[in-house]
């Protein structure tokens, strides 16, 4: 047992956070793989179960199952052995796991946000710290487990201007003069950098509407889409949203932001200052380690709506300039890579048929795995059920065997 602690993989116990937008009990694949990887973990089949955090968060903890193992905090052992970040990730994050690996299992969607860039959330946290908690800035993954529905972006600009000009209560809470003139600039063909400072107007006015406004618009809209006999996904997607988030103006956004459905195995990478909301659907999300979140619609919590509209980024495009499905490593063909444009991290694919071994692939820095679907076994000794996480130290290989069920692994690194 000490010589496996002392090579460096382990299992991890992880944290579950219960926020009211996850799906309920069984239904949720964070509780299915918190049960899997956890024989104590019991599931309520009334409690919502929203995110499995792996990693070293402060609000969610991952601790060492091994008992040779010591400290059986992942974070204090991680700065007590810092050759498990390597030598280039202890000095570049501060001795710290640079990621935030997760499961999301989402029923009700999740508010319209943004997240900062690194100098842009350093002025935050500075100025208003209660809101802001940290300077970091926060880029993230999302990969689909299950058919998973989210806002993603602003949509190319001549569907904007055509849904402005068909949907009336749309160009009245976005404000008429504005509306108006960003349709005709649309029209004339006017550049890309005008049509972004004239979106932004039609946004902000929307997201700044009066209560008044936003309530009146809704109401007209919603009977609009009542009293037509077709029901377009658009359409059934703001009747869901208002049941969700009754009044809500985030309702609207779905007019102006790209909805996208990913397919499992199919992912989205959000960099800074992209307007996103996930609607439903489970996924593999990684992160930057920073609560950092900007929020301005279809939500109770703080919203900084000054701040995200002059922060987001107005460039146009279809949603499918967002979405892809990772490339093949070149040198193991069962590793499927997702890169993610930042140095914090990066998410990779290890999938085995039943009695097949293969490497999960050795990288320079620390990584966090999580057993998807199947089950299997490690070289070093670690047996492996769908749910099981385990923590891999920098430039280790772990050679994996398959049950008869195969094994899909899902590993954050850096």
């Amino acid at each position: 047992d000490h010589r496996m602690a002392v090579q460096g993989v382990f299992t991890l116990g992880c944290a579950v956070q219960k926020y009211a937008w996850g799906k309920i009990g069984a239904e949720s694949a964070v509780a299915k793989l918190a049960a899997g990887g956890n024989a104590s973990f019991q599931i309520d089949p009334a409690a919502p179960y929203a995110e499995l955090w792996m990693g070293a968060h402060p609000k969610g903890p991952s601790t060492i199952l091994d008992p040779a193992v010591s400290p059986n905090s992942l974070a204090a052992w991680l700065q007590q052995n810092p050759w498990a970040l390597s030598e280039r990730v202890a000095a570049r994050f501060a001795g710290e796991l640079p990621f935030l690996f997760k499961v999301l299992s989402i029923r009700n969607a999740l508010s319209i946000q943004a997240h900062p860039n690194k100098e842009h959330a350093e002025k935050l946290f500075a100025r208003d710290p209660a809101n802001y908690p940290d300077p970091n800035h926060k880029p993230e993954m999302a990969i689909a487990l299950t058919p998973f529905k989210g806002m993603c972006g602003f949509r190319p600009f001549a569907e904007i201007a055509s849904h402005l000009r068909s949907l009336p209560d749309l160009a009245r809470a976005s404000g008429e003069a504005a509306a108006h003139t960003f349709v005709a600039a649309v029209d004339a063909k006017t550049d890309s950098a005008k049509l972004e400072l004239l979106l932004r107007d039609c946004f902000r006015g929307l997201m700044t509407c009066s209560d008044a406004t936003v309530e009146a618009s809704l109401a007209s809209q919603l009977s609009s889409i009542a009293s037509r006999a077709e029901r377009p996904d658009l359409d059934a997607l703001f009747v869901e949203l208002n049941e969700q988030f009754p009044g809500d103006v985030g309702c609207f956004c779905i007019y102006y932001l790209n909805v996208v459905v990913l397919q499992p195995g199919e992912a989205v990478f959000l960099a800074a200052n992209i307007p996103h909301a996930y609607i439903s659907g489970d996924c593999i999300e990684c992160m930057a380690c920073s609560d950092n979140v900007v929020r301005a619609g279809l939500t109770p919590k703080f919203k900084d709506v000054d701040t995200l509209c002059a922060m987001l980024d107005y460039t146009a495009g279809p949603a499918q300039d967002q979405v892809y499905t990772g490339t093949p490593d070149a040198t193991l063909p069962h590793v499927t890579h997702f890169a993610s444009r930042v140095e914090d991290f990066g998410v990779s694919r290890c999938k085995l048929e039943a009695g097949k071994t293969g490497s999960l692939g050795v990288v320079a820095g620390p990584s966090i795995a999580i057993v998807t679907q199947g089950a299997g076994r490690t070289d070093k000794g670690l047996a492996l059920a769908t749910g099981s996480v385990f923590f891999v130290a920098a430039g280790l290989d772990v050679s994996l065997t398959a049950e008869e069920s195969g094994l899909e692994i899902y590993r954050a690194f850096c």
